[in-house]
Parts: C-alpha cells; sequence; structure tokens
C-alpha cells in the first residue's frame, strides 16, 4: 500500500490491472469522442479482427512467462492458412489435418531447441520462422492461395448469434481455457515457478522441459487457429503477407497486459486487454482519420508507459 497527501491506493492492484483500466478510459472516450462509434458494426469488426491478436497473444504469454519468446507466431499462421486453404481447394480434410499437426510439431521442436538443448529462445525461433516462412511460399508457389467455400466464408463473416460475430466466441473461449489452465490447474504455478527460477523448479521436482515445450505447442496451436481466421475472411491465403509483424503485436499486448518479459506469472486477463487496447488504438485512429506512422507511435508510447509502470515497483526496491 502507498499513501500520498490522504490518498491511498494500491500500487500492486493498478500494475495487474493497467491494461484494463488503459482501455476502459480509451473505450469510454471513443464512445464519446468518436463518430459512429458505439455501433453494432464497430463491434463486429472489432471482435473479427482483435481476434487474431489475441489468440497469437495468449500463447505468447506463456511463453514470456517462461522466460522465452516466440517470433515465430507470423510464419505458423502463413504455413497453416496456405495448406488448409490447399487442403480447402483439393477438398482433402487430410491435409487440414496435417496443417494442424504440422505448425503444432514445428512449435514442439522450439520448446525442445529451448529446454532441451538450451538454445536462446530468440534464435531458435527466429531460425523456425524462415523455416515455416519458406515453406509457406514454397508449397503454394509464393502465390496466393485462393478457395471456394461459401458457406465457410458464410460462417465466419456473418454474425452466429443475433449480431454477435463467431469471432466473439472463438476469442471467449480461448480466453476462459487459457485462463483456467493457467490459475486453476498445477500448470500455472508450474510455469511461474519456472518462470521465476528455472534452477530452482527443477530442484522441486517440476518437469522443466514438458512445461516449455507444452508453452510452445499451445502457442503453435492458437497461431494456426489465428491464420485460419485471417485467411476465411477473405477466401484465401497468401504466404507473404498473412501473419506479418503478428509477433509484434502479440509481445506488445503480453507485456502490456503485465507478464513479465523475464518471466514468472502470465497474467491472461491483462494480455487479453493489452490486446483489446492495442485494437482499440488502431480503430480510433482509423475511425478519426489518424495516419498510419502515428498510429505505430501511439502503440509504441503505450508499450513503453506500460513497462515503465509495471518496473516501478522492481526499481523501489
Amino acid at each position: 500500500m502507498t499513501t500520498k497527501k490522504g490518498i491511498t491506493w494500491d500500487l500492486a492492484f493498478f500494475k495487474k490491472n493497467i491494461a484494463l483500466i488503459l482501455f476502459l478510459a480509451l473505450l469510454i472516450f471513443n464512445i464519446t469522442a468518436t463518430s459512429n462509434f458505439l455501433s453494432w458494426i464497430t463491434f463486429n469488426n472489432f471482435f473479427k479482427q482483435v481476434s487474431r491478436v489475441c489468440l497469437v497473444s495468449l500463447g505468447m504469454s506463456l511463453v514470456i512467462a517462461t522466460g522465452g519468446i516466440d517470433i515465430s507466431v507470423g510464419s505458423a499462421m502463413a504455413l497453416g492458412s496456405v495448406l488448409a486453404a490447399l487442403g480447402i481447394v483439393h477438398e482433402s480434410p487430410i491435409l487440414i489435418l496435417f496443417s494442424v499437426i504440422l505448425v503444432i510439431g514445428f512449435g514442439c521442436l522450439a520448446g525442445v531447441a529451448v529446454s532441451k538443448f538450451a538454445i536462446l529462445p530468440m534464435v531458435a525461433t527466429l531460425a523456425l520462422r524462415y523455416v515455416m516462412r519458406g515453406m509457406a511460399k514454397g508449397i503454394s508457389g509464393a502465390a496466393n492461395v485462393t478457395y471456394t467455400a461459401p458457406k465457410l466464408t458464410a460462417f465466419f463473416t456473418q454474425p452466429v448469434v443475433g449480431r454477435i460475430p463467431v469471432h466473439f466466441f472463438i476469442l471467449v473461449i480461448a480466453v476462459v481455457v487459457v485462463y483456467i489452465l493457467v490459475n486453476k490447474m498445477k500448470l500455472g504455478a508450474r510455469i511461474e515457478a519456472y518462470g521465476n527460477n528455472p534452477v530452482a523448479a527443477r530442484n522441486c521436482g517440476i518437469n522443466t522441459v514438458k512445461i516449455v515445450i507444452f508453452c510452445y505447442v499451445v502457442t503453435g496451436a492458437l497461431s494456426w487457429a489465428a491464420g485460419i481466421l485471417e485467411a476465411v475472411v477473405v477466401s484465401s491465403a497468401h504466404p507473404s503477407t498473412i501473419g506479418t509483424d503478428m509477433e509484434i503485436d502479440a509481445i506488445a499486448a503480453t507485456l502490456i497486459g503485465g507478464t513479465p518479459i523475464d518471466g514468472g506469472y502470465p497474467n491472461i486477463i491483462g494480455t487479453t486487454c493489452g490486446a483489446f487496447l492495442l485494437q482499440l488504438i488502431s480503430m480510433m485512429c482509423n475511425m478519426n482519420n489518424v495516419s498510419y506512422p502515428v498510429t505505430l507511435m501511439l502503440k509504441a508510447g503505450i508499450v513503453l508507459a506500460a513497462l515503465y509502470f509495471h518496473g516501478i515497483g522492481k526499481r523501489s526496491r
């Protein structure tokens, strides 16, 4: 607790919920200041766009909580979506299933490289980033893979319950599942223990190899899902554009949400709010005709401010 001029406030509370507080503040600002913001069209567009970033960010939170990082998520999206699109073109469910297995396999490979062979996470996932993006381009001939599936496209582009898009329900399910894994099961405590002190975690009998591999596998699976969501909107998958810079937004959302960059507790709700905040900034700037470079600078400012705020407690000690 910190007291100043008779006002008592809990720094830990603000640090844990800074992403939610900023998101609600910006949401209220847009409701009052941005024309036509409060509408079903805005709601639909918001969740269609934020779902991809949020899915990848959930996985990134687990990886960063272990003290690692995964910069191959964008390439995983591209590879998975290209293979799945080819599966639809050739009416091959096996190829679609293979796309999931392959991306998850690369996630497993990243986890093994980091946990078993002590390869730096940045180096391991950088290599896989080039491998998966190269495979996506090679398989597709570096061309856009288009398909025709009216029912599938309609399912992902039209509201499924009233005016609510399917992306909303996918996102809710993903957040709830990951939240339960982290906060209601032993897995979360083991991830946090490993992130705080890997040596101590091993000495306590925690199978740290399995923990790390699991986190990278989940990130791969969620990246595959995000790639599918990006592809179905336009009924195509381009190996060069799908997932571009996704790792940057995912890392930013995770850090804004309060997951320590050097490992520790994965703040799932904070990460979700961080992804919402970044998407809200993009939508706000777009609806108010703010240029893209300014949007990027605003996002960068938010990330730096959040990192500074999260570091207050550490510096005071």
